[in-house]
């Protein structure tokens, strides 16, 4: 966004050719003080907006509230305070958050920081020993691809995976049969849901790999072992460990702050499974992670969590909610207890594999939306004896459903719809009924590293009976299906599957 910097302005009409919103009739916020006139027309394949403002602001912070308008962007978490200077070209998903622009040093105030962390091209006139007065802890000198020394190859509300299906394998294709530009587009994405696998791609830019990764695309070479053409298992965790790889380490989130902290919320009226899902949690390899141990109806002290948890270097506490309660008020007393920017659920008998929560944040960042949480893809039916992968939600897309036991949500977002609400059973039907209510977005990522339990109707929340969940299959597999992936088998183990 060239235009941080270039003016100051009190009148801007916008049109964006081609526009595609996540979810039928969506539109984010503007987020702009001092709008006397606002008018947008979405109504079409085209996007029109026209703002007026009472007093001149920057473009580029104009442009980047049309953004939030136009593109779904994480809301709800507490973040550094970045500073643009002019000259800053490359912002990738960061963009939508362009609200202070400083252009010179009249503009400071001695009072207060400025702040967090400062903006700087490096061909620009703006230098380290320049912006000292500016009171910023970090200066993050942009050039091209290097910030501040971190590599950044891909831009997230760009190369992401959107679109890709968990039951469809697609073609592998030689690298130079797609004729890539040095840096690929959103229209070049969405071409590429159909490839699984590109060959010869060693003439490729480290970039272009990167951006064909994040997206989904498998880079196979002389040494691979690609999976079986109709192995989907082995295809979604060849995409989605490649995938994680290059959103993890080559986003320009990490390059300015910290990945959000995470709160699991995790409820249970079981004692007896607590070992169980305690395991699930502390095999997490996501850097920030603290956990709620609601023991419903019974008394904390008769549970030895500590013991439990002997070892694991995250947070905890646990609390004790009288039987009377229902399981929404349950989730709400965990949730005021906890204090990580994000909240997610985890059941305490559902399986959970190591890099779990990280596709869960990473997909909050790809997607931008107030919930996520991954596709219902793996079930294990604990009376017939059998996992089946029944692929019935599509991955990776907007949508009204997810896994209940991988709801991710920020502490922000949960408050601003009211929180859980105090109802015994479809409490997460109800919350992103909530969500979708107040104009917010549902992003389901796809299902690898979550399986779902079932121990028959009678046990589980949902009355929905085990013939149903044996309908609409692709696979069948005898007894619980082990992999590391999935969180049934731990990494020194081989997986197996046998269909």
């Amino acid at each position: 966004m060239a235009s941080v910097g270039s003016a100051a302005i009190t009148h801007l009409d916008l049109e964006v050719a081609a526009w595609t919103p996540p979810s039928k009739g969506w539109l984010g916020s503007l987020g702009l003080a001092g709008v006397v006139k606002f008018q947008v027309d979405a109504s079409g394949p085209r996007a029109i907006v026209e703002v007026d403002l009472a007093s001149a602001v920057d473009a580029g912070i104009v442009l980047s509230g049309c953004l939030r308008l136009l593109a779904p962007t994480p809301t709800g978490t507490p973040h550094a305070r970045l500073t643009w200077t002019p000259g800053v070209n490359f912002h990738g998903v960061l963009a939508a958050e362009i609200e202070d622009v400083i252009t010179d040093s009249a503009d400071v105030d001695e009072h207060v920081q400025r702040t967090d962390v400062l903006l700087v091209d490096s061909g620009s006139s703006w230098n380290v020993g320049s912006t000292a007065q500016i009171g910023s802890n970090r200066i993050v000198v942009i050039d091209s691809e290097n910030w501040s020394g971190r590599s950044v190859l891909i831009d997230p509300a760009v190369h992401r995976p959107i679109g890709r299906r968990s039951d469809v394998v697609g073609s592998t294709v030689a690298a130079s049969s797609l004729d890539l530009p040095a840096w690929l587009d959103s229209t070049h994405v969405r071409a590429l849901r159909e490839v699984s696998a590109v060959t010869s791609a060693d003439a490729l830019s480290s970039t272009v790999r990167a951006q064909l990764q994040a997206a989904g695309v498998v880079i196979l070479n002389e040494a691979s072992n690609p999976p079986a053409v109709d192995d989907h298992l082995g295809w979604q965790v060849a995409s989605v460990r490649s995938r994680r790889e290059v959103l993890r380490h080559h986003s320009p989130l990490p390059a300015v702050g910290d990945w959000p902290t995470v709160s699991v919320l995790l409820a249970t009226h079981r004692p007896e499974r607590l070992e169980h899902a305690l395991s699930m949690i502390t095999q997490q390899t996501y850097p920030y992670v603290q956990v709620i141990v609601a023991v419903h109806g019974d008394e904390p002290t008769t549970v030895d969590v500590r013991g439990l948890l002997e070892g694991w270097g995250g947070h905890w506490a646990i609390i004790g909610v009288p039987a009377d309660r229902n399981l929404g008020q349950v989730l709400q007393e965990a949730t005021d207890r906890a204090e990580g920017d994000l909240l997610t659920k985890m059941d305490d008998d559902d399986y959970y594999a190591p890099e779990h929560i990280w596709d869960l944040v990473l997909a909050r960042m790809y997607s931008g939306a107030q919930v996520v949480g991954k596709a219902l893809d793996y079930i294990h039916l604990a009376a017939q004896d059998c996992t089946v992968f029944r692929p019935t939600y599509r991955a990776e897309k907007y949508a009204d459903f997810v896994a209940g036991g991988t709801i991710l949500i920020s502490r922000g977002d949960l408050a601003s719809v009211g929180g859980w609400r105090p109802i015994p059973k479809s409490v997460d039907r109800a919350l992103l009924d909530r969500v979708l209510a107040h104009g917010g977005l549902v992003y389901r990522t796809h299902g690898l590293g979550y399986v779902y339990v079932r121990h028959g109707a009678t046990e589980n929340t949902s009355q929905v009976l085990d013939d149903h969940f044996l309908t609409k299959t692709v696979a069948t597999y005898s007894g619980l299906l082990a992999h590391v992936e999935l969180g049934t088998a731990r990494p020194d183990d081989d997986p197996v599957a046998e269909q």
